[in-house]
């Protein structure tokens, strides 16, 4: 009898009978990280899958520096993103200011009005910004009112004025300016979805990229526009206490890392300037800090004695005393012995003058107008008031890159305290400035102002303190049979050994000098009063 032909097995080649495991799009490395995908690839010896990369969508900078620090890099091309706010956040300046800035980086821009102020008027509003470019209107910067062709042709006809003028001048760059003029035109929250969804379509399939502007957030049409979008961005002006404040915060972004959380702006002849939130933008600092064993004096012997040698390279220090103590001088000394071993010094003030400061520094023999007249010191102030706390810091980082600076005096974190506008961020704050700082090889020292004149507790006003400063000096002021009389002590130094004992500071008319320690150490560090008689100080003494 015939047998019926053997059956081909699908395991033929496998005798062990089980089939080899086929790697999911769901499971392992690719599909783990998003980063790789798999890729199978005829070759001669059969099929093999190979790991690639897919490329990146390139980056669209919106010109607003820190803003694209924000986002990462700036938009992605070819992607749709909502700017909302009140009226008077700075949407329409936005729109203008990266239409400009797109237009100097290369590109082309459309800019499109569904508002009934006429175009004239709202360049005139803009015409004294420095972004703006009278040469470009035109040619690379388009202006187009689609405000009578959606009242007349709805949004059908928006759509197409959209997509036969970006195709007429090449434009790289369209912003919608009132798009809830679209939003209140359409008769459903479905036909508003529909329309940004037929532009996604557009502006993918012509490479530009869209910036729309709107007053809405609330109603159901707009909920329907976000969640369309590639990414959603926020301007607020925000009153703390009688201060206004205007923030930005990034609350949709698409296929992309970006800064959470609020950051502050302010609006001025240049447009918006954004600041990222310190914290935030330095959470891993510039440059690592590199541990040092040299160290950066004050140029006062006994201090530096007592404190292993002074403070270390790139370290901070803490200088912690109430109003008088001579908290200032110190950061002068400070200043004055490392212009003397010409290492660029900063003052970063915001109680004394550039000239107070320097007078009274010559005045004492440091020789400050000097050094700032050969480029070794640079005095900044800043009057305490209503300036942003990360717009300071960025200031700084500035100064301090620009002349590589060696030695910082930051006089007093006072200053930083009454721009805060969230008062719980002070502490990290401090903590990622001094990391910055200490990657840029600088030693800083801050001061700060306590509360107390006399009495039996020393409070540190500020929170975080290890974070921020490796070393803390305190000076006080203590009352001995009817005199004041001023201490100084060194509470911590975190990389070298210091002498704990409280001793006499004097303050004449060459500076500061360190006398013997006091008999009474209670009192020093109490602020007490003390009915012993009083020493005879030792001569006061400065320099090696």
């Amino acid at each position: 009898m015939d047998r019926p032909p053997a059956r081909r097995s699908f395991r033929r080649h496998r005798p062990c009978g089980k089939l080899p495991r086929r790697r999911s799009h769901l499971h392992g490395r690719a599909a783990a990280n998003g980063e790789e995908r798999w890729q199978r690839v005829r070759r001669n010896d059969g099929v093999r899958a190979k790991r690639v990369r897919p490329q990146s969508i390139p980056r669209v900078p919106t010109g607003v520096e820190q803003l694209d620090i924000i986002l990462n890099g700036g938009f992605l091309k070819g992607g749709s993103y909502i700017v909302a706010g009140h009226p008077g956040t700075g949407k329409t300046i936005f729109g203008n200011q990266i239409s400009f800035r797109h237009v100097a980086l290369g590109g082309k821009a459309l800019y499109i009005s569904l508002l009934a102020e006429t175009h004239g008027r709202m360049l005139a509003h803009i015409s004294t910004m420095s972004f703006y470019d009278p040469d470009v209107i035109g040619k690379a910067v388009q202006y187009v009112s689609g405000y009578e062709v959606l009242h007349t042709e709805k949004l059908k006809g928006l759509l197409n004025l959209i997509r036969k003028t970006i195709k007429r001048f090449g434009s790289t760059l369209l912003v919608i300016d009132g798009i809830i003029t679209a939003e209140r035109t359409a008769e459903s929250a479905e036909e508003f979805k529909v329309f940004i969804h037929e532009l996604n379509v557009v502006i993918a399939m012509l490479g530009c990229t869209a910036v729309l502007l709107t007053n809405n957030l609330q109603d159901e049409r707009s909920y329907a526009a976000r969640t369309m979008v590639d990414g959603l961005i926020q301007l607020d002006d925000v009153m703390d206490g009688v201060r206004a404040v205007r923030q930005l915060v990034v609350l949709k972004f698409r296929g992309s890392e970006h800064l959470r959380g609020a950051h502050f702006f302010e609006i001025g002849r240049d447009g918006l300037q954004v600041y990222a939130r310190v914290e935030a933008r330095l959470a891993v600092p510039t440059n690592v800090p590199q541990v040092s064993t040299e160290h950066s004096g004050f140029g006062i012997r006994d201090l530096d004695e007592m404190m292993g040698g002074g403070p270390s390279v790139g370290t901070a220090t803490l200088v912690l005393g109430s109003s008088g103590t001579g908290k200032t001088i110190l950061g002068m000394h400070f200043l004055s012995e490392g212009a003397r071993q010409k290492q660029p010094g900063l003052y970063f003030g915001f109680f004394e003058s550039p000239s107070r400061f320097l007078k009274k520094g010559d005045q004492l023999g440091l020789q400050l107008s000097k050094y700032a007249g050969n480029g070794l010191l640079e005095v900044i102030w800043h009057p305490t008031g209503a300036a942003i706390m990360d717009a300071l810091a960025e200031r700084l980082f500035e100064a301090v890159r620009r002349r590589e600076v060696k030695r910082v005096v930051i006089d007093g974190i006072a200053g930083f305290e009454e721009s805060v506008v969230r008062p719980e961020r002070l502490g990290i704050f401090l903590t990622s400035v001094a990391n910055e700082l200490r990657g840029l090889g600088v030693t800083t020292v801050l001061t700060e102002e306590m509360r107390e004149l006399f009495g039996p507790e020393v409070t540190i006003p500020v929170s975080g303190v290890s974070g921020f400063a490796e070393n803390i000096i305190l000076v006080r002021q203590l009352e001995t049979v009817s005199e004041l009389r001023r201490a100084i002590a060194v509470m911590k130094t975190r990389e070298t050994s210091h002498d704990a004992r409280l001793r006499e500071l004097m303050i004449t008319d060459k500076g500061i000098g360190i006398g013997d320690p006091f008999a009474s150490e209670e009192a020093v560090i109490t602020g007490g009063s003390s009915r012993r008689p009083p020493a005879a100080p030792a001569a006061p003494r400065r320099g090696g």
